[in-house]
């Protein structure tokens, strides 16, 4: 008789992944044990600084009237609210533009053309307003990053990159 043992690494990332969250694609999941630790590490690490690079926008933009017409600032939450996003957002799908937005939210914009544009803005009080086009039709709702990126909003993102 034979036993099969399941590979730990395995087992532990396919069940402590939430459906609602962005987390390793299945092929990267049956890829983990193939990596040395060290490149897994390194290649997070240069992810993480792009992501940072990305979210380092003007000083400015955290100071009252930074258009000249009564913006808002930017509250510091907000990036670390924009920053906990990306971090979770998966590597499959292309990274944003990151926007200042005058009503003080920060935007991460995934624009194609005037049709198909998407933007999940933050505010740093804890909610994602998000709105877009596809084709005519506007898509737009509130969620929480709870327990990770809603399907619904990466659903929406892979729609406008396709």
């Amino acid at each position: 008789m034979s036993t099969l043992v399941a590979d730990p690494v395995l087992a532990y990332d396919i069940f402590t992944a939430s459906s609602r969250t962005s987390g390793a694609g299945l092929y990267d999941l049956l890829l983990a044990g193939r990596v040395p630790h060290s490149e897994l590490l390194a290649s997070e690490q240069v992810r993480r600084d792009d992501i940072d690079a990305r979210l380092e926008l003007d000083p400015r933009y955290r100071e009252s009237n930074w258009n000249g017409e009564g913006a808002a600032p930017i509250p510091n939450l907000a990036f670390e609210e924009a920053r906990a996003f990306l971090y979770k957002f998966p590597t499959t799908l292309p990274m944003p533009d990151v926007i200042a937005e005058p009503d003080g939210y920060l935007g991460l914009e995934w624009y194609r053309n005037r049709r198909l544009l998407y933007v999940v803005s933050f505010n740093g009080q804890g909610a994602l307003s998000c709105s877009g086009l596809i084709g005519q039709t506007k898509v737009y709702g509130t969620y929480y990053l709870d327990d990770g990126i809603p399907t619904e909003v990466l659903r929406t993102i892979a729609r406008i990159v396709q």
